[in-house]
């Protein structure tokens, strides 16, 4: 299991950094990475993933889309969908942009050390079971689960709850409960903060009730946090 990013990346990290404004993690807020922790973060149309992923001092596996870490299907996905239909390019001219940010892409991923998210299909058993032994390893994973990913508002709306069914699936193995933290990079001090952690409580039977409990905290919790000063 990977305990750092790859070397291209935090070679490159540095240079970005140079040339970009500076955020801080605030040490004071970071949770005993001794327990297995899931940090959920806003997306803010890839606003938040990218600041995390240049300034953060702590090694985290990153859920991102399947199709974007293999350079085919990343192609297909560039030239079907955002090239052409969220910038409206034309497809001769999404073609010819798609093939190298494709192979691009999908190789920071791979020095990113992402764990892919193979939605709607069999395969998203891997998702769960590469983040399970990465958190069983303490290495913290890291979700984005806007609904509306794209929206570029500072407010965190609505937020996929699928992702907590990693508590299930790792209490039942390890017997252990998961601490879900909030993390979020904000505007107006230029730190990244980490929340209070969430943990499900009570016997197993009420996972649907503490899942619906444990979501709306860390929503909460992230709105609290982007309004700090």
């Amino acid at each position: 299991m990977e305990k750092e990013f790859g070397p291209v990346l935090r070679f490159l990290r540095g240079i970005v950094r140079l040339f970009i404004p500076t955020y801080q993690l605030d040490q004071d807020t970071i949770p005993d990475l001794s327990q297995p922790t899931v940090f959920v973060s806003h997306h803010e149309n890839l606003r938040g993933p990218l600041k995390i992923i240049i300034w953060t001092t702590i090694f985290m596996r990153i859920w991102v889309l399947a199709k974007l870490t293999d350079p085919k299907a990343c192609y297909h996905h560039f030239v079907g969908y955002t090239f052409t239909q969220r910038f409206h390019l034309p497809k001769a001219i999404a073609k010819l942009l798609a093939f190298p940010a494709a192979w691009i892409v999908a190789f920071f991923l791979k020095q990113a050390r992402v764990i892919p998210v193979y939605r709607g299909s069999r395969q998203l058993k891997k998702t769960f079971t590469t983040s399970l032994q990465a958190l069983e390893e303490r290495v913290p994973v890291t979700i984005f689960p806007d609904v509306d990913y794209q929206s570029k508002d500072q407010p965190v709306g609505k937020i996929y709850e699928g992702f907590l069914h990693l508590e299930k699936l790792y209490y039942r193995k390890y017997h252990r409960h998961i601490q879900f933290v909030p993390l979020y990079a904000n505007r107006k001090t230029h730190k990244i903060y980490c929340g209070q952690a969430v943990t499900f409580q009570g016997p197993k039977e009420n996972f649907r009730q503490e899942r619906d409990r444990v979501a709306q905290k860390l929503q909460d919790q992230l709105n609290q946090l982007l309004n700090k000063d």
